[in-house]
């Protein structure tokens, strides 16, 4: 996942998860999110790890390294209002994107 603005929030998004995924999250660290709160999330639901990046604007959902989709707000704010999730097809972006968060 590619949100700058990561915080608990997400988090709770994400202890809905499949006990077998790990999350990998590429943020700007514009959010809340302490190392507290990852290793809380992690004594719980593994595996989570946090990497910290200014190389992205937008907010991304990368699965299993072959499926992109671009998100049009942060997902911590999930349910508050209407924004859009769009798959994206271009093999080309997508291979690019993928690359990048390796």
């Amino acid at each position: 996942m590619i949100d700058n603005y990561v915080d608990v929030n997400t988090l709770n998004i994400l202890c809905k998860k499949n006990k077998s995924v790990d999350v990998v999250i590429m943020t700007a660290g514009k959010g809340n999110l302490s190392t507290k709160d990852i290793t809380k999330f992690n004594a719980q639901y593994p595996k989570l790890s946090v990497k910290t990046t200014t190389d992205f604007h937008d907010r991304f959902l990368i699965i299993d390294k072959v499926e992109v989709y671009h998100i049009g707000a942060s997902i911590k704010d999930a349910g508050k209002k209407s924004f859009g999730i769009t798959k994206i097809e271009d093999e080309d972006l997508v291979n690019s994107l993928v690359n990048k968060v390796r």
